[in-house]
């Protein structure tokens, strides 16, 4: 049986097993070590809760002296994540004289998922129209509102408490990443929702919780415990071995394509046995051919505070002026505060060009061959 408060299939790791139906079971059997990402997710979370309850007139208290990673960042990202549920829900009034607020509300879908529960960061119900808000802290990973299994799951559980009650017939999902600036919003019928809970979610969770399906790598594997010594995600990458390490020149234009689709998850996979191995070798175990040596490091000052006393003891001037980097300065001052002071100052060249995957939202750029063909088309 899987600890109390913990579900096999559960919401925030649905994006994986709708993929990957058998990596459920898998996981499974590993421990949940949790990570220090995880740890400042956590403590963002409460602080928002907190934030959110405040702003709202709620009896809440602080817990800002209990959060191990609390810091002016997190301070602010809760408080615009509050400022932007205001929003909404004076939006909401603006045609449902009193919409329902619900802040961390725990909701179930197991009628479509075996166990499934999880707690939605805040919902908001008027005027038809069902609102779930994620809040996400992360900075690696930008996430994105559309299809996104997670806020869909809620979403279901939400329904089976208020859908009976209300008379909701769209589905408003939002996910709130402050720090990537990100707040990407998806919006789908009830019926549509509920065609895919009993189409794609409720046969998938059937076979993941059975740990029966298919397994399937892609970028779903970075959050799976078992990725270190998943076989399939290995022989997956292994495949490109079939190449046989040619230069590109040497290779079609239809292998370079597939080699492309597939580099990020082998460099990822690649980095995770690296780590897995070290790990291992720093609990005790022997690989054959590898040995632990001590890795390069850098000098560094013991007590800056004597440093500086003895080089100004000696007639020089210990420290540096510069001007902080823009991220840090707009820290220091703060959002509304940095837009108003620095606003007239402040640049964002053009990025260096990238390769990615159509399915990315960001626009083309123009080649300096297309945009030759396109003078010539106006002449």
């Amino acid at each position: 049986m899987p600890p109390k408060g913990h579900a096999i299939l559960s919401a925030s790791s649905a994006d994986r097993w709708l993929h990957c139906p058998p990596s459920a079971r898998l996981c499974e059997s590993y421990d949940d070590k949790g990570s220090d990402y995880a740890a400042e997710g956590t403590d963002a979370h409460a602080l928002c809760e907190y934030k959110l309850r405040q702003a709202l007139g709620m009896e809440a208290a602080d817990p800002t002296e209990n959060l191990s990673w609390y810091n002016s960042e997190m301070e602010e990202c809760a408080t615009d994540y509050a400022a932007y549920v205001l929003e909404q829900v004076e939006a909401a009034k603006q045609t449902c004289a009193d919409p329902v607020v619900l802040i961390e509300q725990r909701v179930d879908f197991s009628r479509w998922v075996e166990g499934g529960f999880g707690t939605a960061d805040c919902i908001i119900i008027a005027d038809g129209t069902l609102q779930i808000i994620d809040y996400k802290h992360g900075l690696g990973v930008l996430v994105s509102a559309v299809e996104n299994s997670q806020a869909q799951c809620y979403a279901l559980g939400a329904l089976e408490l208020f859908d009976g009650i209300y008379d909701i017939d769209s589905v408003r999902m939002t996910i709130y990443q402050p720090r990537r600036d990100n707040v990407s919003t998806y919006k789908l019928s009830k019926d549509e929702l509920y065609r895919w809970a009993d189409e794609v979610l409720k046969p998938t969770a059937e076979l993941a919780f059975a740990g029966d399906g298919n397994f399937l790598c892609g970028e779903w594997c970075g959050f799976c415990k078992a990725k270190h010594e998943c076989r399939a995600r290995a022989e997956a990458n292994l495949e490109l071995a079939r190449y046989d390490f040619k230069l590109p020149p040497l290779l079609t234009d239809e292998e370079v394509e597939e080699i492309l689709s597939r580099a990020d998850d082998l460099v990822s996979w690649a980095a995770d046995i690296k780590e897995y191995a070290l790990r291992q070798a720093l609990s005790g175990k022997k690989w054959n051919g590898w040995k632990l040596v001590e890795g390069r490091s850098n000098r560094r000052y013991t007590n800056e505070a004597a440093v500086s006393a003895a080089v100004e003891g000696a007639g020089f001037d210990p420290y540096e002026k510069k001007v902080l980097g823009v991220t840090a300065m707009q820290k220091l001052l703060g959002k509304s505060r940095f837009e108003e002071l620095l606003a007239p100052y402040i640049e964002k060249p053009q990025g260096k060009p990238t390769l990615v995957p159509e399915s990315d939202k960001r626009p083309a750029i123009n080649t300096a061959k297309n945009d030759f063909m396109e003078e010539n088309d106006y002449e």
